[in-house]
């Protein structure tokens, strides 16, 4: 299979409720920038990027996107329950300026 790189946005301002870790990432997708090679013989819709560079978009349950932590693996929101199905996982580190 060919490699791909993971896309994903990092939230510096948030604590995982779990473990206490700071941080969480919310991908976004996945860079393919010689193709998805093999991926194609398994699916056709990718039979016109096997060797071309393809961005793969992230798709959420309903749309949403939850975080991960990079720590403990917990997943879910930043401040928010219950949207799309997902826990709040994260909280808002408050700083003063």
């Amino acid at each position: 299979m060919k490699q791909y790189t993971e896309l994903f946005t990092v939230a510096y301002n948030a604590i995982c409720l779990r473990c206490k870790n700071k941080g969480a990432v919310q991908p976004y997708g996945r860079y393919f920038p010689h193709g998805v090679g093999e991926l194609a013989d398994q699916h056709k819709i990718f039979e016109g990027v096997r060797d071309e560079p393809y961005m793969s978009h992230a798709s959420g349950f309903g749309g949403t996107l939850p975080y991960r932590c990079l720590n403990c693996g917990n997943i879910g929101l930043i401040d928010r329950a219950g949207l799309e199905g997902y826990k709040q996982a994260f909280k808002s580190i408050k700083t003063e300026m």
